[in-house]
């Protein structure tokens, strides 16, 4: 559920109904982990000058594997800094049809790229941008599966993200009123930054490891847990992202508004769903939207009651 309608002053219908169908229908995008383990990018420069004055009578066959643990909870992405900005603008297109819904992404993309591509790079991993494919209907076939989906999601097993164009269009398109029509624009800015950050995670390692911890838990309740530890993370790596480029969006005025009132307040009853609860999303989210900065975003090391 989006938020408590209990306390709420006049509201209009069109808005109310459309925040119960954004919760119904984006607070559970399939993301499968991908079997690709990350490398940092730093190697050898060269040969050693000198050779060494003695034989070891052992010699490694790998180096050591980091435990999965460690790669959730101690990523070298949480010590990076501050993002950037990347002085990304909203696109001037609206979402009226599926193509403007489509270039309205496409427009987003590169921002992200830029913004999480230095990030990426510091940390010591490769930065292997996603690719990022539209459809519409009630199924689709990837890499990853094939079923009934009715959101964005991102599969791992090709780095790309699927941006759902129908229900951006109908989000938009549904209601006349300028806040129904602000809240999707924002709603579905911070989705494709979301899905992206399930990306970031692929890349550093953080998608694969967080899904052995769970693979190797048996209770439900632990397991569900794991999965809004990851996907609270990728929320607040959207909030990174919006955060630095505020200013140049502009996220202000009526978006702003919509941010604040109803996207940074949606979540699932604490301990129910899998995305994470209102206080969690405020936790998270709602910090790194003020700080721009990934270390905000360790949802890993945290205590349960933070994940709820």
């Amino acid at each position: 559920m989006i938020l408590s309608l209990v306390g709420v002053a006049v509201v209009g219908a069109g808005l109310i109904g459309m925040l119960r169908q954004a919760a119904k229908s984006e607070t559970h995008p399939p993301v499968i982990p991908t079997r690709y383990t990350p490398k940092p990018t730093t190697e050898p420069t060269g040969a050693p000058t000198e050779e060494p004055t003695s034989t070891s009578t052992e010699s490694p066959t790998s180096e050591p594997k980091v435990n999965d643990a460690t790669v959730v909870s101690k990523n070298a992405i949480y010590k990076v800094g501050q993002m950037r900005t990347a002085n990304c603008r909203e696109p001037k297109v609206r979402p009226t049809n599926a193509r403007n819904a489509a270039a309205y992404w496409a427009a987003i993309k590169p921002c992200l790229d830029r913004s999480w591509g230095p990030l990426v790079t510091k940390a010591g991993y490769k930065f292997q941008p996603p690719s990022m494919s539209y459809w519409s209907g009630s199924s689709t076939t990837t890499p990853c599966g094939s079923g009934v989906v009715n959101v964005p999601f991102y599969c791992s097993s090709n780095n790309n993200l699927y941006m759902k164009v129908d229900v951006f269009v109908k989000s938009y398109t549904q209601y006349p009123d300028a806040e129904s029509k602000a809240y999707a624009r924002m709603w579905y800015t911070r989705s494709v930054a979301h899905e992206y950050g399930h990306s970031v995670q692929n890349m550093t390692g953080i998608l694969q490891a967080s899904d052995n911890l769970r693979y190797e838990l048996s209770d439900h309740d632990d397991r569900q847990r794991q999965t809004r530890r990851m996907e609270l993370q990728a929320n607040c790596f959207a909030g990174v992202f919006l955060a630095m480029n505020k200013k140049s969006y502009p996220i202000s005025g009526e978006l702003l508004y919509v941010w604040n009132k109803w996207v940074v307040t949606a979540g699932d009853k604490p301990e129910d769903g899998d995305h994470g609860s209102v206080a969690s999303q405020q936790r998270f989210m709602g910090t790194s939207f003020k700080t721009g900065n990934p270390a905000s975003c360790n949802t890993f090391a945290v205590s349960p009651r933070y994940v709820s």
